[in-house]
């Protein structure tokens, strides 16, 4: 297979971002006919408990990293069963859906200022590319399973692996890592400073004890 057709099975087809698209135009429309979805603390609904600091290695390893790592084991555990089996289409379909809601709730909520919290959500973002790439990933997949079963051959399934999955996968995993380290580091802070009032990042995580959503 050339160069240009390994990337091409990276990219995602046009067609999944055409679906991608819709459903993230869905998740507005839902948000603005009155039905919103769970956002967690993306919307600044949260109590935050705050108390000294207990040292590094307890604050930022015990808790903070170990949150963050967590939550990339159920992320990264949601989409690897995706591509291989479509069992969880619904948790990764979701994220566009959640997206475009969101971005008419804090909109509506906060105006201008929603825009930059939705904008610093970062993790969201690569949460949403992650996905988009997922759904690329599973395509490759089914594709080249199909061929493989209706050729009676493996070479379809080798090449895919060898020469797409090989490069899509740990491109996901990565952006899912970088995504969980964002979401406890910068996410959460982002959006409880622009809601709840000025808080220095440094204060923030050496002080952070817990969070209710």
């Amino acid at each position: 297979m050339a160069s240009g057709s390994r990337w091409d099975g990276i990219i995602p087809h046009p067609g999944i971002l055409a679906f991608a698209m819709a459903l993230y135009l869905l998740g507005f429309v839902l948000d603005a006919s009155g039905r919103p979805l769970a956002y967690g603390f993306l919307t600044g609904d949260m109590v935050v408990h705050f108390s000294t600091f207990p040292g590094l290695r307890e604050q930022f390893i015990d808790y903070l990293l170990a949150t963050a790592f967590w939550i990339f084991i159920s992320n990264i555990t949601q989409v690897t069963v995706f591509i291989f089996s479509l069992a969880t289409f619904y948790p990764v379909l979701k994220i566009f859906v959640l997206a475009g809601a969101l971005l008419h709730n804090l909109l509506v909520g906060w105006g201008v200022r929603g825009l930059l919290i939705y904008a610093g959500t970062l993790h969201l973002h690569l949460e949403v590319t992650g996905c988009l790439l997922s759904l690329q990933a599973a395509l490759v997949f089914v594709r080249s399973l199909l061929g493989t079963i209706q050729h009676r051959s493996r070479g379809p399934l080798v090449t895919a692996l060898r020469e797409n999955l090989a490069y899509l996968i740990p491109l996901i995993i990565l952006l899912f890592a970088i995504a969980a380290i964002l979401e406890v580091f910068w996410s959460t802070w982002w959006v409880y400073n622009l809601t709840h009032g000025p808080v220095s990042w440094r204060y923030f995580y050496t002080h952070v004890f817990s969070v209710e959503l």
